[in-house]
């Protein structure tokens, strides 16, 4: 599904510079939360869900979530990675996925992520070692 208004995730994110890209993905840290870890994946073309993907899309779906779920357990000291998709916005297929430490408290934890506060903005020099590590580790494969 095409939209002729401009996307709104993609407008949102054009403070958060690419982690990684692949011929279908881009990865991005949020820019709207303080979790240092918390990462897109947003599908390079748009759609609004699986449904809508192409063989190809599907394909590397499982492996781009498998290697950021990786990278983040092996920079953030997770003891869960949730991911999710909502597409209520817009029909442009993204996936959070967002570590869970076991800082974070435990109304947050399970379903209650989704109630998390998005203030105050994480240090932007935490996202930017996070990212170096990232982009390293998906560049590795």
């Amino acid at each position: 599904m095409q939209s002729k208004q401009p996307c709104p995730i993609c407008q949102r994110q054009k403070n958060s510079p690419a982690i990684f890209e692949s011929e279908d993905w881009l990865v991005r840290h949020s820019s709207e939360t303080n979790i240092v870890g918390y990462v897109l994946i947003e599908a390079k073309r748009h759609f609004l869900d699986m449904a809508e993907a192409t063989p190809a899309e599907c394909a590397s779906y499982g492996e781009i979530l498998q290697r950021v779920t990786k990278g983040i357990r092996r920079l953030v000291p997770a003891e869960r990675v949730y991911t999710f998709t909502l597409g209520e916005v817009v029909p442009h297929f993204h996936v959070h996925v967002i570590p869970r430490t076991s800082q974070m408290p435990r109304g947050y934890r399970g379903r209650g992520i989704l109630t998390y506060p998005l203030e105050p903005k994480a240090d932007s020099a935490l996202i930017e070692i996070f990212s170096d590590g990232m982009a390293k580790a998906l560049s590795k494969h």
